[in-house]
């Protein structure tokens, strides 16, 4: 299955026998602006920004959008969806949204495989493999899509700087975007993450995010679903509903909270001021939040961030929401969350080739800076 390719255009899914993961091989990111190029600053000039309002022409045609109740002036969206214009994975015909009425633009490629769910890994110990010997070069087309979320049409650089009706329709862009995915294409896995700042990964400044669906469940996915099946099978209680029980009896590592959430900084955080957000009540799926559940957690997102933003001024951040794969939707031992964390520290040599994290900051300072800021 290995071998030679005279071009390389498209995404593929590229099999690491050694690690036992799949990696996504993306040549046409390269094409990305400033992709290689050693600057400290992501693109900042609202005169040619793809995301704002009137530009709409510099990006693919829209597949979802939002409009608040009082929208900004003559704007005619306040939250957007499109296809990624370099995606990292482009693998489906994008289907058009009779219930938005909206464009039918998207990444033009194959339509969906029938069965798109693949083996998280490849079998050593197999007849066939016996016979034939292990191909170290195990490659195959990859099925899904790269959506990016742009958070508002006005040239802002932080969710911070959204009032509150817009950051809950950005909520409520992601529950669907991962409902569609869900339920209409039937991918395996699909993540909502956002890159803030040039260490974070991000290109524009322009405050948006991405979603990422694949027919194939990623190598750390599969074994934190691992992990908490394992939990419950030996204790008998979900692994996050036991540990929120008992940050809460603890209270050093709590952050802030609502009636519906908690965030705290885990015990064993790999990276500095790392925030957890759970909901209070078992849940697998983000995808399951009804509007009042939406609006409280997009509104604890946004004190979060400026909490980090009062921490650690200028400081680039991630967050990332892990919800249920497709055939976990109801577990009773995945809980989903939301991980926050700034960049504060590099991930240097020793991290990379031990998969060890060194975290300068201990947990519990760190959750009590972040919940002492002046907001």
């Amino acid at each position: 299955m290995g071998g030679k390719r005279d071009s390389y255009t498209t995404s593929e899914l590229r099999h690491d026998w050694l690690a036992d993961r799949w990696v996504i091989v993306a040549p046409q990111r390269s094409e990305r602006p400033e992709d290689y190029s050693h600057v400290v600053s992501v693109h900042n000039d609202s005169s040619d920004c793809p995301f704002c309002c009137g530009h709409e022409f510099e990006t693919p045609g829209t597949l979802a959008s939002y409009c608040s109740a009082n929208p900004v002036g003559s704007k005619s969206w306040q939250v957007r969806v499109v296809p990624n214009k370099f995606p990292a994975v482009n693998g489906l015909r994008y289907r058009v949204d009779a219930s938005h009425g909206l464009a039918s633009h998207g990444p033009a490629s194959h339509a969906p495989a029938s069965s798109p769910h693949f083996p998280l890994t490849v079998p050593i110990d197999s007849e066939a493999v016996l016979s034939t010997g292990i191909d170290l070069y195990v490659r195959r087309e990859l099925s899904g899509g790269h959506e990016v979320i742009i958070e508002s049409p006005l040239h802002l650089q932080s969710l911070s700087q959204l009032d509150r009706e817009t950051v809950g329709l950005v909520f409520r862009a992601y529950r669907d975007r991962l409902a569609y995915w869900r339920c209409e294409r039937n991918s395996s896995y699909a993540v909502v993450f956002k890159n803030v700042g040039y260490d974070a990964g991000a290109s524009l400044a322009h405050t948006h995010s991405q979603l990422i669906a694949t027919d194939i469940l990623p190598t750390e996915v599969q074994r934190h679903v691992a992990r908490m099946e394992e939990y419950e099978r030996i204790e008998g209680a979900c692994l996050f509903c036991r540990m929120l029980a008992e940050e809460t009896e603890q209270g050093v590592r709590i952050v802030d909270k609502t009636a519906r959430f908690t965030a705290f900084c885990p015990f064993a955080s790999r990276l500095p001021s790392m925030v957890n957000v759970v909901p209070n009540q078992h849940s697998s799926s983000f995808e399951t939040l009804n509007e009042v559940e939406l609006d409280e957690l997009a509104w604890l997102t946004h004190r979060l961030i400026r909490r980090i933003e009062r921490c650690y001024p200028k400081a680039a951040y991630n967050f990332v929401i892990h919800t249920a794969p497709i055939h976990k939707q109801n577990s009773t031992a995945f809980h989903w969350r939301m991980e926050l964390f700034p960049r504060i520290t590099k991930v240097a040599g020793f991290e990379w080739g031990s998969d060890c994290y060194i975290n300068p900051i201990a947990p519990e300072d760190a959750a009590a800076s972040l919940r002492t800021v002046g907001l």
